[in-house]
């Protein structure tokens, strides 16, 4: 059976080599990479809500984004 959209599980493990990986780096770095990867997430969840929502102000979007990344999917 093949993983459906839903199927969330495979996201939570960290394969080994990257856990590898990121365990070598300062811990600066894996700050900096966690920083990056949230501030990726923002950006493209307000642009996905913005276009899905045409309808929705700036302030409503920002307010869904916050939601939805404070774990509130709705």
């Amino acid at each position: 059976m093949t993983a459906g959209l839903t199927d969330l599980a495979g996201i939570e493990v960290v394969h080994p080599a990257v856990a590898r990986a990121l365990r070598a780096k300062p811990g600066v770095e894996r700050l900096r990479l966690a920083h990056e990867a949230w501030e990726l997430a923002h950006a493209r969840l307000t642009t996905f809500l913005a276009s899905a929502h045409p309808e929705w102000h700036a302030a409503r979007v920002r307010l869904e984004v916050a939601r939805r990344l404070l774990r509130d999917s709705g």
